[in-house]
């Protein structure tokens, strides 16, 4: 059976089981072939089949980026699609890809931010996540950080402190003090709960 078969779509199903499945399949196989397949379909005009294909694909990432890396290119061109469905997969493949290529998605930059400041709620998640990945390398850090202080500056304070855990790991010890000073500051405009929260991680890292 071809793997493009698998998908929920061709199954008959609502769910996103299937995918994660054929996901999961592939990954354990690591099958190029068949994950070339699959991102075959990526632009076929049966929306429904291209936003499924991209789920096996950016599930695929959680698994092993390495395995999606040659792929770089179209997730970061998905960033312009008409499609929601398709802008965001592709900012969830990127993130991901970010760890294991960060020079490939260091090459999209002007878009993934792009996508940050347009984007719906998960495509700016997403992003964001893509640009703390970025940042973890040596290559890109100095560069990002003005970034990634604005980026934690400007988050919504249902966010901010869920946010900063993330943040925190790209953060250099050189540059610590001040992303605390920052963390402090915004400390009173926060409920009780993510005061804790932040609390908790202000505490760990002084």
């Amino acid at each position: 059976m071809p793997y493009i078969e698998k998908i929920a779509y061709h199954l008959g199903e609502r769910s996103e089981v299937p995918n994660q499945q054929l996901a999961k399949e592939l990954a354990e196989k690591r099958d190029a072939e068949g994950i070339e397949e699959i991102a075959s379909y990526l632009h076929d005009k049966n929306q429904s089949v291209a936003s499924d294909c991209l789920k096996v694909l950016y599930e695929i990432g959680y698994i092993d980026a390495n395995l999606i890396a040659g792929y770089t290119d179209v997730f970061a061109a998905l960033l312009q699609s008409k499609n929601n469905r398709m802008v965001w997969g592709g900012m969830i493949a990127l993130a991901d890809l970010a760890v294991v290529v960060p020079e490939k998605v260091y090459a999209h930059k002007a878009l993934i931010l792009a996508g940050i400041e347009t984007g719906t709620v998960i495509t700016h998640v997403h992003g964001v996540r893509t640009i703390i990945n970025l940042a973890k390398s040596d290559a890109y850090y100095d560069e990002l950080k003005p970034t990634l202080f604005e980026l934690q500056r400007a988050c919504r304070p249902v966010d901010f402190a869920k946010r900063a855990e993330l943040m925190i790991e790209a953060v250099r010890e050189a540059d610590m003090a001040e992303y605390i000073d920052m963390l402090e500051e915004r400390l009173p405009t926060l409920s009780n709960a993510a005061q804790k929260r932040l609390g908790r991680l202000i505490r760990k890292h002084i």
